[in-house]
């Protein structure tokens, strides 16, 4: 399967020009020959949407630009970023879209709440192992903690701040134990002077621990306010490093893919210990 990571730069609730982008990232996909792309964490949206993420507005209008999104998906799967109400409370979701259909939406479970990051103002976590549905106009798709297919291929979520929680906390050790071999992070990770080694292993650790591929995107630029991103695209495979892009980039669109056997073995690569991040602000 030929993976990728699409590292876009947004702007928060600029519709027109989000939109430009997650199409710019999916034509380029397809030229590549991709088979599953992620975008970063609310790339829809932008992640600087702030006290606007509390309104019905916001969510119902993503909602409504995603189905601009669905025909563009026709001969791959894509992994889209937005924001989803459900009874007063927002949650954070990547939308998985394939051959013009939405299959669900994955909800992430750990909100940041530390450094730059306030989530907690304007999400609701999801607990594991729960379940719903949402409505658009006569259709209903699932919502919360999901697995999903492609190609053979069973897949799940940790999205951005899941992957920075203790072992005994973070999604992908529930994930193994339903049969995920290919873990996605989509996320909004700020900028840090050396956050890049940390992610690195992060990434690196959690593909061998979990014995499985990871892929791992982050948003790009300067959106809005004083947070930046770097752009870094990841992906690891049993300890193995398969792809990592150059960071800070002034695209708007850089999108990164690899191809993964996953019907070979890897063994599993070792890894020389390193030590935590002083924070888990993702």
């Amino acid at each position: 399967m030929r993976l990728a990571g699409a590292a876009l730069n947004q702007i928060p609730f600029d519709w027109h020009h989000n939109l430009r982008t997650i199409r710019e990232a999916i034509e380029q996909a397809k030229a590549a020959g991709v088979d599953l792309l992620c975008l970063p964490e609310l790339s829809l949206t932008g992640y600087g949407c702030e006290d606007l993420f509390l309104s019905d507005w916001l969510s119902a209008s993503a909602l409504e630009y995603l189905q601009q999104i669905r025909p563009w998906t026709t001969g791959i799967l894509v992994c889209v970023g937005l924001p989803v109400r459900i009874d007063g409370r927002t949650y954070n979701t990547a939308a998985v879209l394939r051959d013009g259909e939405i299959l669900g939406f994955a909800a992430k479970q750990f909100l940041a709440n530390d450094g730059v990051h306030y989530e907690p103002r304007f999400f609701n976590s999801w607990r594991a192992g729960e379940t719903t549905t949402i409505e658009w106009q006569g259709e209903q798709w699932p919502l919360g903690d999901l697995v999903f297919e492609h190609q053979g291929v069973r897949f799940g979520f940790e999205i951005c701040e899941d992957a920075w929680r203790p072992a005994a906390d973070r999604p992908a050790g529930r994930l193994m134990e339903r049969g995920v071999q290919l873990i996605v992070n989509p996320s909004a990770s700020h900028f840090a002077m050396s956050k890049t080694d940390v992610r690195y292993q992060l990434v690196l650790q959690a593909s061998r621990k979990y014995n499985c591929t990871y892929l791992y995107a982050n948003l790009l630029g300067n959106e809005a306010g004083r947070i930046i991103y770097d752009g870094e695209i990841l992906v690891a495979r049993n300890g193995h490093l398969l792809l990592r892009n150059q960071l800070l980039s002034f695209k708007e669109v850089d999108l990164e893919c690899t191809d993964v056997d996953f019907g070979a073995d890897l063994p599993p690569r070792m890894l020389c210990p390193c030590r935590r991040p002083m924070s888990t602000a993702s």
